[in-house]
């Protein structure tokens, strides 16, 4: 029986890079994206994550059971608001959810966050309420009414974190593992936009604890990690690939007390 791993957002960037890196280890990969991949060896299913009746479809077209998920599709904060918390969180989790009964016991989901979410814990008060809803719609209405004046993108990327680690304790039971990853910046085609939304003291400073962007494959290669067995005793995690920027902004504010 072949290993059938789910990837989103399997076209470009990190979803790509991952895609390929799976199917170098002889995996058989699924994207899960808008566009079709450029590369033969990944098979694809259409999947608009803005699109809750998309991403339905989507899983109805699949085949069987799999052995993993890793959501890494998403867009940049310069994006509409609305489509930034649709694809980012509330179309990662309505596809998670759907898909939740189909993975083997023994699989994964992995999360692809982002360093902007890391700070999910201090604004759990006001994360609260959207992690409640129940429904891609309840989700989209929260936005309308709700939506705090932080950028959205920051919203859904710190949701992702807390929807990880409070699903973590639910999946386990069933086996099925769910972990996060939060890169920094990454070199992809989306890079540009990443700039433009983002603010330049904060890139600034990123840039300067980690010395560089990271490549695609080098967050490509930590979510296989974490798609695979080898880290079949890691749940509930978020492992932080930003070239140590998380590292360096702890060890300041505490040596700043």
């Amino acid at each position: 029986m072949s290993t059938v791993f789910l990837v989103s957002g399997a076209s470009s960037g990190v979803g790509r890079a991952l895609a390929q890196f799976l199917a170098r280890h002889g995996v058989t990969v699924i994207g899960l994206d808008r566009r079709e991949p450029p590369d033969r060896e990944i098979a694809h299913v259409h999947c608009d994550l803005a699109d809750p009746g998309a991403i339905d479809a989507a899983v109805d077209r699949l085949d069987g059971q799999v052995d993993a998920l890793a959501n890494v599709a998403g867009v940049p904060g310069t994006a509409p608001v609305e489509t930034v918390l649709a694809v980012n969180f509330l179309g990662m989790r309505h596809l998670t959810e759907r898909v939740l009964g189909r993975i083997r016991r023994g699989g994964s989901v992995v999360n692809v966050s982002s360093a902007e979410g890391r700070h999910w814990v201090a604004h759990l008060a006001e994360l609260r309420p959207l992690l409640a809803t129940r429904t891609f719609a309840e989700g989209m209405r929260w936005c309308r009414e709700q939506r705090p004046d932080r950028p959205v993108y920051d919203v859904a990327k710190e949701a992702v974190l807390a929807y990880t680690t409070a699903s973590s304790t639910l999946t386990w039971s069933d086996g099925v593992r769910m972990n996060a990853v939060a890169p920094g910046t990454v070199r992809t085609p989306s890079l540009p936009e990443v700039e433009r939304s983002t603010d330049p003291r904060r890139l600034a400073r990123q840039r300067s604890a980690a010395g560089r962007d990271a490549e695609a494959s080098e967050i490509a290669s930590v979510v296989a990690f974490l798609m695979s067995n080898e880290s079949r005793w890691v749940n509930g995690q978020t492992l932080a690939a930003d070239g140590g920027v998380a590292a360096a902004t702890t060890w300041a504010a505490l040596q700043s007390r």
